[in-house]
């Protein structure tokens, strides 16, 4: 619960930052250009892997992943939807914020669907790598495995939010807003015990 009031605030403010200067932040741009320098060579399909998951397709992902939690795993199912709902949140703060997308910069994407901030990509990537590490690999791996899987999840959403910067979809405080979503609340349903009890039983804690 701690992590989820901490990301919380932050986002929050962050937020109300952004709402005051909708315009790119004095570090915004000097970090697009450096990642959009970066010469990606093998890893280019990855820009088009994670930005295959916009729009629908990201929806269509999330209600798949609802589904077969019902179907193969189903006390987890309440705590899986629940935490699918940061994506309500993202929503609705895109909408209020309406930030542009990059603009003057070397790479950018057009015919996007929504706003700039926060960075739905990033927050849908954190959103699915720890139900993936949470659900699947704990107590089902030995303990170095189990902490490799957390560090393949973390590289994952790094490299999502490099490369939403480097694709022109959202300047760098856009994708540090939708990791502070993401986190918020996913940290938030692992935290409810109505939740995570079906799932885990009367363990006090959710070894994340």
């Amino acid at each position: 619960m701690t992590v989820a009031i901490v990301a919380g605030v932050l986002f929050t403010l962050l937020t109300l930052l952004v709402l005051a200067h909708p315009a790119p932040f004095f570090f915004d741009r000097p970090i697009e250009v450096a990642v959009q320098s970066a010469n990606v060579g093998p890893f280019a399909w990855f820009n088009t892997f994670v930005s295959a998951f916009a729009g629908f397709v990201g929806v269509g992902v999330g209600a798949a992943v609802i589904v077969l939690t019902f179907l193969f795993r189903r006390r987890a199912t309440p705590l899986v939807a629940f935490s699918a709902m940061y994506a309500a949140v993202y929503n609705i703060v895109n909408i209020i914020v309406s930030r542009p997308r990059p603009s003057g910069v070397a790479h950018t994407t057009s015919n996007l669907i929504g706003y700039s901030y926060p960075s739905g990509h990033v927050g849908f990537f954190v959103w699915l790598s720890v139900l993936a590490v949470v659900l699947l690999a704990r107590n089902r791996l030995p303990r170095a495995l189990y902490i490799a899987s957390w560090l393949l999840a973390m590289v994952l959403v790094a490299a999502s939010a490099l490369s939403r910067v480097y694709v022109g979809a959202h300047w760098p405080s856009d994708v540090v807003g939708g990791f502070l979503v993401g986190v918020a609340w996913t940290c938030l349903s692992f935290s409810l015990g109505r939740l995570t009890k079906p799932v885990f039983g009367n363990e006090r804690k959710v070894r994340m």
